[in-house]
Order: structure tokens, then C-alpha cells, then sequence
């Protein structure tokens, strides 16, 4: 994230006069705060598609400035009465303005799914992202991850997981989920099949790993 802030103070030294007034629209709620109620509070907020009007070319900027107040908004309501209402919107905006940004969708995806309890709203943040960034495994992944703890559906998991494990610069625990998932889905075949891609590719841990996850199959 720190990067991002570099991003955005670089921006701002340049466009400063934006900057300042994209930021009294992006904290509006804020400053309203005290005299309403806060679950009311980023109603306030203008869309997405408003403040890239109004960005003139410097839409990641307003972005950080969003997506920083975004986390302000969850840090100040889990100190306080746990409710996350907006953190969806708030996270779309994001989006709207710097759709190849993920984070706000990892982020918000989860907050959706673990602190609302709302995993299909969760899952619609996430599939926004991967539309935008087809070839981002983390989102990939983290869909894969969400509808294995919160949906419990393994099928799913291990078709997301397996997706992730096919992406370019995933790390070595993709395709391990994506074998685990599938087998806990009933789908050995392509456990095997993933675990044997593991025993090709990975480093010698892994590959201990692996052939063990071989031998256990193998014997079932």
C-alpha cells in the first residue's frame, strides 16, 4: 500500500487543487458524522462513475484517496459497533475509479463474506475483479477460498483454486489447495493430477509433499 500513497502524494503534488476537491466530496460523510447516524454515513459518498468525471485523468489518485478513507471507515466501526454496511459501496467506487487495483476487492470480499455474513456479495466483489484482471491468481484464489469456508462448496473451491494454480506467478500453496479441494469435492482424478503437477514442479519439500499426497490417493 505504501506504493499506492507514493502514487497518489506524486498526483497530488501535480493536481493539487483536484486532489483537495476530489477529497470534500470523497469525505463528505465524514464530516457529517457526528450529527448523523454512522451506519448512515457513506451514503454521502459519490458514485464511482461521478468521481471519474471529475478525476480529469487522475482517477488512481482519487482511488487511494477512496480507498484510504474506505479503511478508515472499517477500522473506525470495528473499534466501535461492528457494522460494515457501506464497505461494499465504497469498495465499487474503487474499482470504478482503478479497476486493475485489487486489493479493495480482496479486501472487501471478505468484510462482505466474514463480517456481514453476505459470502454471495463477497463472491460478486470478487468476480468484478477477475472480469477486470483475468489474469490475477490471487483473485482466483481468494474466490476459490471463500467459496470453500464460507459456501463449503469444494467443487467450486477446487475449480478456482485449480484456476489460480494455472496463472502466472501463483505460489507453490495454489496448486496444494487446488489438490485438497478437489478431493474433498470427490474429484480424485484431478487431485492426482495437480499432485503429480506439484511432483513435477515444485521445489524438494513440495515435491515430499506431493508423493506422499500420491501414496495416500493411490492406496484409497
Amino acid at each position: 500500500m505504501t506504493a499506492r500513497i507514493d502514487r497518489a502524494v506524486v498526483a497530488g503534488v501535480a493536481c493539487a487543487g483536484l486532489l483537495v476537491a476530489l477529497a470534500g466530496l470523497i469525505e463528505r460523510a465524514a464530516g457529517s458524522r457526528f450529527e448523523r447516524a454512522r451506519e448512515e454515513e457513506l451514503l454521502y459518498y459519490p458514485s464511482g462513475f461521478m468521481v471519474r468525471q471529475a478525476a480529469l485523468g487522475y482517477e488512481t489518485a482519487a482511488a487511494d484517496i477512496a480507498w484510504l478513507r474506505g479503511v478508515q471507515y472499517y477500522g473506525e466501526h470495528r473499534l466501535t459497533d461492528q457494522k460494515f454496511d457501506m464497505i461494499g459501496h465504497v469498495m465499487r467506487i474503487v474499482a470504478d475509479l482503478d479497476p486493475q487495483f485489487v486489493e479493495p476487492y480482496v479486501f472487501g470480499a471478505f468484510v462482505l463474506a466474514q463480517e456481514l455474513k453476505q459470502p454471495e456479495r463477497g463472491l460478486e466483489l470478487l468476480e468484478r475483479g477477475m472480469r477486470a484482471n483475468p489474469a490475477n491468481w490471487r483473485l482466483a484464489f481468494e474466490t476459490g477460498f471463500l467459496h470453500y469456508v464460507c459456501r463449503h462448496d469444494f467443487a467450486a473451491a477446487g475449480r478456482y483454486f485449480t484456476w489460480a494454480s494455472r496463472m502466472p506467478g501463483h505460489p507453490d500453496y495454489a496448486e496444494r489447495f487446488a489438490a485438497f479441494a478437489n478431493e474433498r469435492a470427490g474429484n480424485t482424478g484431478m487431485a492426482v493430477l495437480l499432485w503429480k503437477q506439484v511432483l513435477a514442479t515444485g521445489n524438494r519439500y513440495m515435491q515430499d509433499v506431493a508423493r506422499r499426497e500420491l501414496e495416500r490417493l493411490e492406496a484409497i
